[in-house]
């Protein structure tokens, strides 16, 4: 099972010839990422503000398999890889309709927001994100 998150690829998120820039995927999959994050109870505001810990990207990778133009509908799949003992691997099929125009992966550490050393990952995004282990 993924998580599914869908927006429409807006002008600030495209170059002048209105092709999605590279560097705006990153951005929308950190908005699917919040949201999935929301959705199992550890929003961002939630870690940044109440939580002993984070979870920073220490790993981020893309494939450009077809452009992406203004005001194309998206669909961000986004499953989970692997679960460690302190890190988290996401997967993220990016499609527009049933063509997959991008595929990605983030790899997070869970660090203590005290000493910023790496820790084990919180129970809140173990237990909430099982539900998103990808089967393959």
């Amino acid at each position: 099972m993924s998580f599914s998150y869908k927006t429409k690829i807006q002008l600030h998120h495209t170059d002048a010839a209105g092709v999605l820039f590279y560097s705006k995927l990153f951005e929308l999959m950190f908005e699917a990422f919040d949201d999935l994050l929301d959705k199992i109870g550890a929003s961002v505001a939630y870690i940044i503000r109440d939580s002993d810990f984070l979870l920073p990207f220490v790993h981020a990778e893309a494939d450009f398999l077809s452009p992406v133009f203004v005001d194309d509908k998206i669909q961000i799949d986004i499953s989970v890889d692997h679960i460690g003992e302190s890190s988290i691997t996401l997967c993220y099929d990016i499609k527009r309709g049933d063509e997959k125009v991008a595929a990605a992966k983030t790899v997070h550490v869970a660090m203590d927001k005290a000493t910023l050393r790496k820790s084990t990952l919180p129970a809140v995004i173990r237990q909430g994100l099982q539900t998103y282990i990808s089967s393959s």
